[in-house]
């Protein structure tokens, strides 16, 4: 002994501990960040339904847990439970308007998105390129139409029930489509545009007039639409 104070018996706590008592999880400061963007002054989740989901996920888990907090509390034998820091206030009714809104925003976007998806019209055929032929009957008739097609462009299409189908550039630079039923009734038809513009051609079944069609019923139609490499072809009813 010396006679100078010893040291006070003092040990470190863990910095686990301490900083499992000072830093919010991850969550915990997701949460809150998107708190901010639901009921702030600058409130923008509305538009991001990504981020309304993932609220509505963590506000569920965070009232489940404070729910699960207060049962426990309330089963000790002790009165300590009512200074339990875990045991959050009880959110205000508007906190639980909003949360229902953003929740029945998130449920009418999956609805408009399922809606739009089966109204969306598929194609009855999707007709692929084919080899063209070199001398092609399509390249002398339009020649002969004052249409000036180049040779060198000409794509041909898989035929649909006998309908041939092609395109060539003419010398105007616009894209020509040409669809022509050379197996039944002959018909003939063609449309140019500016290149990369989805075109397409209609040709309607009528009974009392050629073959066209014999396999529909009298007043359907079928579209052609060409794109950059296939032609989608749609077959319409009659209309009532």
């Amino acid at each position: 002994m010396d006679g100078s104070p010893s040291a006070p018996d003092v040990t470190p706590e863990s910095p686990e501990l301490t900083e499992g008592r000072s830093r919010p999880t991850g969550t915990a400061r997701e949460l809150d960040a998107l708190r901010a963007r639901a009921y702030g002054p600058e409130a923008d989740i509305e538009a991001d339904p990504v981020a309304m989901a993932r609220l509505i996920e963590l506000e569920a888990a965070h009232l489940s847990a404070v729910a699960a907090t207060r049962a426990a509390v309330g089963a000790a034998p002790t009165a300590a439970s009512s200074a339990d820091p875990t045991t959050a206030p009880a959110p205000p009714r508007i906190f639980h308007r909003r949360l229902w809104a953003v929740a029945g925003a998130v449920v009418l976007l999956g609805v408009a998105v399922a809606t739009a998806w089966n109204l969306a019209p598929y194609p009855d055929a999707t007709l692929q390129k084919i080899d063209a032929e070199a001398d092609s009957d399509i390249i002398r008739v339009l020649s002969a139409q004052g249409r000036g097609p180049d040779a060198a462009t000409l794509r041909q299409f898989e035929p649909y029930h006998g309908v041939g189908v092609w395109s060539v550039e003419n010398s105007a630079g616009k894209v020509c489509f040409v669809v022509w039923d050379l197996a039944a009734s002959g018909r003939f038809s063609i449309k140019c545009a500016p290149p990369g513009r989805e075109v397409a051609l209609t040709l309607s079944v009528v009974s009392e007039g050629d073959d066209f069609g014999r396999w529909l019923p009298d007043g359907s139609s079928v579209d052609f639409r060409f794109g950059e490499d296939t032609v989608d072809v749609f077959v319409r009813p009659p209309e009532d």
